[in-house]
């Protein structure tokens, strides 16, 4: 399921426990960071299996010869805990608010009213164009210190462009695409 049917399959009960909703307020979006950053842990870790498979056919000494093998339960807990991490951040754009909860064993749950938001931008490096990912930042009203970076979005243009919607309906501003 994509990340824009999400919000239309959702119901108050599937809303995560850490997002409180108003009356008449509705879930837009909800996602985290792309899982294609997982890639290079699991290269990493990859690499140590096979490093410690091919090691125990170069050990004599029957003693060590299966110290070599760690590197295949390190290399497991290595992308467990890139993915875990990926998973723990999570992001969600209501009619009134956005959120970003980051952490995997300390939480920290940021939001934002729409009221508050003064500008968004999104960006993408080469690689982030190539897989479809990159930065949604919005920018607060009055405020030197509160901005929050959805980091890793994917497709972060067409969330950007749920969160201009969002923040046009929220200040009753109506636009008409060309």
């Amino acid at each position: 399921m994509r990340a824009a049917e999400v919000a239309t399959h959702m119901t108050r009960t599937d809303v995560p426990d850490w997002v409180t909703l108003t009356e008449g307020e509705d879930v837009l979006w909800q996602g985290h960071p792309s899982l294609r950053l997982v890639t290079p842990s699991a290269v990493v870790a990859l690499a140590l299996a096979i490093a410690g498979i091919a090691l125990t056919t170069v050990l004599t000494d029957p003693s060590i010869r299966w110290f070599p093998l760690l590197g295949i339960p390190l290399g497991i807990a290595v992308v467990a805990w890139a993915y875990v991490s990926l998973v723990s951040t999570q992001y969600v754009l209501t009619s009134e608010e956005i959120y970003r909860k980051t952490g995997v064993l300390n939480q920290s749950v940021a939001q934002i009213r729409l009221d508050r938001v003064q500008n968004t931008t999104f960006s993408q490096s080469v690689t982030e164009r190539l897989f479809s990912y990159g930065d949604i930042t919005i920018y607060t009203a009055g405020s030197d210190t509160m901005d929050i970076t959805l980091s890793n979005v994917p497709e972060p243009e067409r969330v950007n462009q749920q969160l201009t919607e969002a923040l046009d309906a929220a200040s009753g501003v109506t636009r008409t695409r060309p």
